[in-house]
Order: C-alpha cells, then structure tokens, then sequence
C-alpha cells in the first residue's frame, strides 16, 4: 500500500460490467465526474461503485424484461450516447458521490470542520436526489413522488 502525498492518481483503465443489459462503468470516469482524489484508493473506490451498481440494477430491475439491453430502451442520444446510458452513469456515480462524502468526511470538531460536515450533508442529500431522479427518469417515472401519510 502506497501512500498518497497529493492526491493525484494515474489512470486505473478499469471497467466493471454487470452482465449484458445494464452498460459498463469506468472507474476512472466515475473519479473524473465526482472529483475524487487519490486519497480514496482505487481498490475502495471500486467496492464502492461495485455496491451502487448492485443498487440500482435492484433499482431498474424492472427494466430488464422490456429490452435486450438498457441502451435499447433509450429514446435520443446524447454526445453520441443512448440517453439510457449517460442516465445510467448518473444514477451510479452520483451514489457513489454520496458514499464517498459520506465515508471520507473529516474528523474536524473546530467551527471550520462542523460547517464543512454541514455543507457535505447538503452535498449528500443532493447527490442521492440526483441518483433517484437518474433513476425515475430511466422509469419514465416524475421526479415527485408523493405518498399519503
């Protein structure tokens, strides 16, 4: 294990699949997309992106018997992308966006750091919105969800 002074990282070029409907994810793409630095590992960083995908493939599950593929279901394409795929990509690595903040928060108890954990909070909460409506839009379902209580 080495240690990380600045918390630049080379190009991991890993890719994890998860079997032939849902589209591969780049770790290096996730890393560029939410900033993470070289502090988070790559091992640490794939069981991350490793548990979200697990999530929202649970997610999408309902998906899976509409088409071959997620990218079959998509309507346009974006930067020469199916729009299913970039949803995709959002819905992942905005979950591990959230898990990220969340587990490597710092240990500051001064004023500074409990503002920092405040304004990570926001961070988090707004990162795991931004999966759920990945999520309901790859559903073709409304981002409000309203239920009686």
């Amino acid at each position: 294990m080495g240690f990380v002074a600045n918390g630049n990282t080379t190009p991991s070029n890993i890719n994890i699949t998860s079997g032939t409907f849902f589209p591969s994810v780049s770790l290096d793409q996730i890393r560029d997309f939410v900033r993470i630095d070289g502090a988070v590992t790559d091992v640490r960083l794939r069981q991350l992106v490793l548990e979200e995908m697990i999530d929202v493939n649970r997610l999408l599950a309902s998906l899976v018997m509409k088409a071959d593929k997620l990218s079959d279901l998509s309507s346009s394409t974006i930067d020469d992308k199916p729009d299913t795929d970039v949803l995709y990509f959002s819905a992942v690595s905005n979950g591990v966006a959230a898990k990220v903040v969340e587990k490597y928060a710092g240990y500051d108890a001064t004023n500074s750091g409990v503002k920092k954990a405040e304004f990570m909070e926001c961070s988090i909460d707004d990162y795991r919105r931004n999966k759920m409506w990945a999520i309901q839009q790859l559903k073709g379902e409304n981002h409000s969800v309203v239920e009686l209580i």
